[in-house]
């Protein structure tokens, strides 16, 4: 695998999807890219690796239809492993596979996970891990915290940034990556061509949604049609900080949001956080 240059991204367009084709062209690789629009065109290619960034990652679309769900989350997967021929096969998973996000000595990527625990949207995610274990020659899953980057369409963040009432409490713990960490990542795993790796990726630590509005001047507006849920993603990278310097969750989301504060008014926005 050492030296692949030819690489099929399935949601090409999407957040994390058209980061990584830009990061790929940029390091030399000949990029196919896919999307709902050209799959067809594209099945039964043929590529050194394969990364799929496809899927919904909507939660509460998942829970509100599992039916859905399971057909963006789990067919699709089963689909594009039986629909291309690759030698490694690259899965942007979720931390969200996890039943305990809360304690770090029981998120490492060996920790056993209690089924019952998980809702539709984490479920379907670690039944998409369980075929591309089984069906590829050779595996990388990839578990991401939050992510945020240029496109982001959704999300606490999102709403921080845009003035838009918060559907979880202020005072959350978020694990969050960006698009260039991930980018950076899949280099490394294609560069060193495991057999099989399982791999939290995620910034360091965890940050709230309060600290983040107080260092940045952000006013916080929580809806107030709902009862907002603390959630508590406290999620262990020891592994991924052995492969790379990973910077800490806060530092990931200044970074992000101080560009977009930052970005000239007369700049389409949209460049860095759209609607669409």
């Amino acid at each position: 695998m050492k030296g692949a240059n030819s690489t099929i991204v399935l949601g090409a367009t999407g957040l994390v999807g058209s980061a990584l084709c830009a990061h790929l062209s940029r390091a030399g690789f000949h990029v196919t890219r896919v999307n709902s629009s050209n799959y067809d065109e594209f099945k039964g290619a043929s590529a050194d690796v394969l990364i799929n960034c496809n899927g919904n990652a909507y939660r509460f679309k998942a829970n509100q239809d599992p039916r859905a769900d399971f057909d963006a989350n789990v067919l699709s997967v089963e689909n594009s492993l039986f629909h291309f021929k690759v030698g490694l096969y690259v899965y942007i998973s979720t931390v969200d596979v996890y039943s305990n996000l809360a304690d770090p000595a029981c998120n490492l990527e060996s920790s056993p996970i209690d089924l019952k625990l998980l809702d539709t949207y984490g479920f379907h995610k670690w039944l998409s891990e369980r075929l591309v274990e089984k069906f590829s020659a050779r595996s990388v899953i990839l578990r991401a915290g939050t992510v945020i980057g240029r496109g982001l369409k959704k999300g606490p963040i999102y709403d921080l940034l845009h003035d838009r009432e918060l559907y979880m409490s202020p005072d959350s713990e978020l694990s969050l990556v960006d698009t260039e960490l991930i980018s950076k990542a899949i280099l490394d795993v294609i560069k060193h061509a495991p057999q099989r790796l399982v791999l939290n990726l995620t910034g360091t630590g965890s940050v709230t949604l309060r600290n983040l509005a107080a260092k940045l001047h952000i006013p916080l507006r929580a809806c107030a049609q709902k009862e907002l849920i603390v959630h508590r993603y406290q999620i262990n990278n020891k592994e991924l900080r052995k492969r790379m310097p990973v910077a800490s969750s806060e530092d990931i989301a200044l970074s992000f949001m101080r560009q977009f504060k930052n970005s000239d008014p007369g700049q389409d926005q949209g460049s860095l956080c759209t609607n669409g």
